[in-house]
């Protein structure tokens, strides 16, 4: 680009600003479907677009095998079988992709270090990465906001917001319909959760928080990891001083918003011996709702990579385990809903789009059929 023009447009000025502005809109020449097919790394079709809600069928056609006893759930082929379920918050399609085709910028026959070191291209490895979608079923009673809690809401329980009574941020959730982590905590597994936003479990889990509280025989562990213990509790709020001190850890993470708290907790809770392990990215989100969802968007782009290479090093640990405790570990990765410009919730194809990794392939019995960006159009397809 010519330097005065480059000037021009960088003064900060109103009119080089809608320029700016103008030719962003101009340049956008592929269509976000485009970006996101247009490397052959996904193992189904778009048509063949996941339901998110599969996710929890998938996890139990793993660990309904097993019999439990003494607190395991044990194979057929005697091992003790685990999952892990990671969420990395607002992480598009397009940037999942772009995480794993990108080259060297100034030798392409080089990798970039988001290649070499992927969670999710290691886990993809010997199962798959899968195009998904949420949202529920478009103009249909299943349609959902493309958010956070009616994403993992949805992954968590195996039905859309219709049925789980998550349909928006603010709902909060029923009892009819339980977490996979509550259901195997109830069965004598351990399980554990954490994540650093509010309203997921002072909203949207309360109930299932307070069920754990009532009863110290599940072995259901939920953690907020910034939040602090016997912090002033507004009085407009629906919870107690004991419901939030039971969410705090015993020392609140100064690292949260970067992540780190997420994998470090994690870790901590494998240790432990947990059975079922999910923890929740946020600063992909954030970063998002900060300056843009787009993996041309340098903060964007660089928590999603930090995230991502966050899961490579809890896989590096599951693989220990696996060598050493006669452990088998199902790893899943999701994300809960694209984005557009700063924000989600609506059904464009960035919001809807979402994708799934897995160390075991999903039974193709899940797929979508007929997806067009909307909606099943298959007869014979069961809207959970």
């Amino acid at each position: 680009m010519n330097n005065k023009i480059k000037m021009f447009l960088s003064s900060g000025k109103t009119i080089p600003r809608l320029v700016k502005r103008f030719l962003k809109r101009v340049d956008n020449t592929e269509s976000y479907l485009d970006t996101v097919l247009k490397n052959d790394i996904w193992s189904n079709s778009f048509e063949q677009s996941i339901p998110i809600y599969q996710i929890y069928h998938h996890i139990h056609s793993f660990m309904d095998e097993c019999e439990i006893k003494n607190g395991k759930a044990v194979s057929n082929g005697n091992k003790i079988r685990k999952v892990l379920f990671l969420g990395y918050d607002g992480m598009r399609a397009d940037m999942t992709a772009a995480l794993l085709t990108r080259r060297n910028e100034f030798d392409s026959s080089l990798p970039c270090c988001s290649t070499q070191f992927s969670g999710i291209k290691e886990v993809s490895k010997s199962g798959g990465l899968y195009l998904a979608y949420c949202g529920g079923e478009a103009n249909t009673p299943t349609q959902q906001t493309t958010s956070t809690s009616a994403g993992w809401t949805a992954q968590f329980t195996g039905v859309w917001g219709d049925k789980n009574g998550i349909k928006n941020n603010n709902d909060t959730k029923n009892m009819q319909y339980e977490t996979f982590m509550l259901e195997y905590a109830k069965k004598g597994l351990s399980s554990s959760l954490n994540f650093t936003w509010n309203p997921l479990f002072d909203v949207n889990y309360s109930p299932e928080v307070r069920q754990v509280m009532k009863k110290p025989e599940i072995k259901m562990n939920f953690c907020d990891t910034d939040r602090k213990k016997n912090a002033k509790i507004p009085r407009t709020s629906k919870i107690s001083q004991e419901f939030s001190n039971f969410l705090a850890p015993a020392v609140p993470s100064i690292s949260a918003p970067f992540d780190s708290a997420a994998r470090d907790y994690v870790l901590h809770r494998i240790n432990q011996g947990d059975d079922i392990v999910c923890g929740l990215y946020d600063s992909i989100d954030s970063m998002g709702h900060m300056f843009e969802f787009s993996p041309k968007c340098a903060e964007y782009a660089n928590a999603s990579l930090t995230c991502d290479n966050f899961t490579y090093q809890i896989i590096q640990e599951i693989k220990k385990r696996e060598a050493k405790l006669n452990e088998e570990w199902l790893i899943v990765l999701a994300n809960d809903h694209g984005g557009i410009r700063k924000g989600h919730g609506g059904q464009t194809l960035e919001e809807r789009t979402t994708w799934i990794a897995t160390n075991i392939a999903i039974n193709d019995a899940l797929f979508g059929k007929g997806y067009d960006g909307k909606t099943q159009n298959d007869n014979n397809f069961c809207c959970f």
